[in-house]
C-alpha cells in the first residue's frame, strides 16, 4: 500500500491478548467499522467497546482506494436518477462526517477539495461525458466543461479530448485519513490491531469471537470486513470481489514537472468505465488506478500486482512522454465489493449480530455514511437519512459459479473493448 508506504511510521498498536468482556464488538476497522465505532461511542458513553482488525488500521481497503471522497458519482447515465439523489443524500453525509473528523482532530491526510475532473479520450469516453454532463444538470450539480486545450494547460496532456470539471468531493491519502481516525476514537472504544479474527461463536445469549492471542465476549457484534463478509457466512453469493490496482511515483522533481508540464494537483476519472483513475498529489505524486479484475480469493496475487506496475507506467508514458525515466516505486492492489443491482448489506442479520458493507461505487463516503447509520439503527434511532438507507434494496443473489465467472469475463471483455482508448 503505497499511501501507508509514503507515510511516517505508525505508533505502537495493542494486539488482544487475553480474555476481555464488552457491550459490543466491531470486526473490521475500515471506514464502515470505524464510522460505527466512532458513532457508537458517541451515542454509548457509558459502554465498553471493542473494535478488532486484523492488520493496522488504514492498511486494508479503506487505506488502499485512490482517495476520491465522492458525493456523486455515475458512469454514463444513470438507470435510475431517483437512486442516484438518494445515494447523494447518503454520500454528502458521509463526506461531511469525513470532513468533520480530519478538521476536528486535525488529521493530516492532505484534504483537497479540488472535486473531479472527467476526461473522455475516445469515442466511449466521448459519449459517456455527455450523459455524465446530463445527468449533472438534471441534478442541478455545478459543472465546467474543459476543451483539450484547457485539459493540456491544466494537467500537462492533450490525451483527453476534452474533460468535465466537478465540484462536491475531496481528495485525501486514504491510509493517512484512516489512521487519523483510529487514534482519535471515543474513550471508550478500544482498537486491537493485527488481531485477525478466526472464530465467532454464539455463547450464552451473547458471542465469543477468538484471535490468535486472546478472546472477546460481547453481547453484540458488528461485522464490518468488506469482502470477507461472507467468511462469517454473511451476504454469501451476493457481492463480487473485484481487485483493482494502484501504482504511485516519487515526488517529481523540478524538472519532472517541466518536462511533463504538470503543475497543480488534480483528480481526474475517467468517463468510461473501465479507464483509468489519475491524480497529481500534492505531494507531486503520480498515482495511477486502473483495471478490475474477478478476485475470488481476495487478496490479490503478488505477481500480478508487478505485471501491473508495467502497464501502468505505459499508461503514463501515453499521457507524459516527458517521463520516460520515471518510475512507480509503490504499486499495489485491492479488493472492492459489487453487487448486481446496486444493493445493501446493511442491518441485523441475526439477533444482536449486524453487518455492514461498502459496495458498488464510491466505497468511502458511502461506508462512512452507513457506518454510522447502522450505529443509530443499534441505538434506537431515527432519521430520514437511516430511512433513506433501510430503504435499499438487500444485495441480490448471484448466479453460481462457474456461471458468475463466465459473465464476468464477457462484461468485463465488453468495457475493456468499449474503453481501450481510455486506457
Amino acid at each position: 500500500n503505497g499511501w501507508w508506504e509514503i507515510l511516517p511510521k505508525p505508533p505502537a498498536h495493542r494486539v488482544l491478548q487475553g480474555n476481555i468482556r464488552v457491550e459490543t464488538a466491531i470486526v473490521g476497522a475500515g471506514v464502515c467499522g470505524m464510522a460505527v465505532a466512532h458513532r457508537l461511542g458517541e451515542l454509548r458513553q457509558d459502554a465498553e467497546i471493542a473494535l478488532i482488525e486484523a492488520e493496522r488500521a488504514g492498511f486494508g481497503a479503506s487505506g488502499r482506494n485512490a482517495g476520491f471522497m465522492l458525493n456523486l458519482h455515475s458512469h454514463g447515465a444513470p438507470k435510475r436518477i431517483d437512486v442516484l439523489r438518494r445515494n447523494m443524500k447518503l454520500w454528502e453525509s458521509g463526506l461531511s462526517d469525513l470532513h468533520r473528523m480530519a478538521r476536528e482532530f486535525q488529521i493530516d491526510c492532505a484534504w483537497d477539495d479540488f472535486g473531479r475532473i472527467y476526461g473522455a479520450a475516445g469515442p466511449d469516453g466521448e459519449r459517456q461525458i455527455k450523459k455524465i454532463a446530463e445527468t449533472l444538470d438534471e441534478l442541478q450539480q455545478e459543472r465546467r466543461w474543459l476543451t483539450q486545450d484547457d485539459m493540456e494547460s491544466r494537467i500537462g496532456t492533450r490525451f483527453y479530448g476534452r474533460g468535465l470539471h466537478v465540484a462536491g468531493n475531496a481528495l485525501v491519502n486514504p491510509a493517512a485519513l484512516m489512521r487519523g481516525m483510529a487514534q482519535n476514537l471515543p474513550r471508550n472504544v478500544t482498537l486491537f490491531e493485527e488481531s485477525p479474527v478466526v472464530s465467532l461463536e454464539s455463547a450464552g445469549g451473547g458471542f465469543t469471537l477468538e484471535t490468535p492471542q486472546g478472546s472477546v465476549t460481547a453481547d453484540r457484534i458488528v461485522l464490518a470486513t468488506g469482502v470477507f463478509l461472507r467468511q462469517f457466512g454473511i451476504a454469501s453469493g451476493r457481492y463480487v470481489p473485484m481487485a483493482t490496482y494502484a501504482s504511485l511515483t516519487a515526488p517529481l522533481t523540478d524538472d519532472e514537472l517541466s518536462a511533463s508540464g504538470l503543475g497543480e494537483p488534480f483528480g481526474l476519472l475517467a468517463s468510461s468505465e473501465y479507464g483509468a483513475t489519475i491524480r497529481l498529489t500534492n505531494d507531486r505524486r503520480i498515482l495511477f488506478r486502473n483495471l478490475f479484475e474477478f478476485a475470488p480469493n481476495a487478496p490479490t496475487p503478488a505477481q500480478r500486482v508487478l505485471e501491473i506496475r508495467k502497464i501502468h507506467r505505459e499508461a503514463m508514458l501515453k499521457r507524459w512522454p516527458g517521463l520516460p525515466s520515471t518510475e512507480f516505486v509503490h504499486c499495489w492492489g485491492g479488493t472492492m465489493a459489487f453487487t448486481w443491482n446496486n444493493g445493501a448489506v446493511f442491518g441485523e442479520y441475526a439477533p444482536n449480530l449486524y453487518a455492514v458493507l461498502a459496495s458498488d461505487v464510491s466505497p468511502m463516503t458511502r461506508g462512512a455514511a452507513a457506518g454510522r447509520l447502522l450505529a443509530d439503527l443499534m441505538d434506537g434511532r431515527d432519521s430520514e437519512l437511516l430511512s433513506l438507507q433501510l430503504g435499499i434494496p438487500g444485495a441480490g443473489r448471484l448466479p453460481p459459479r462457474p456461471f458468475l465467472d463466465l459473465g464476468i469475463a464477457a462484461r468485463r471483455g465488453l468495457l475493456y473493448l468499449a474503453a481501450r482508448s481510455e486506457f
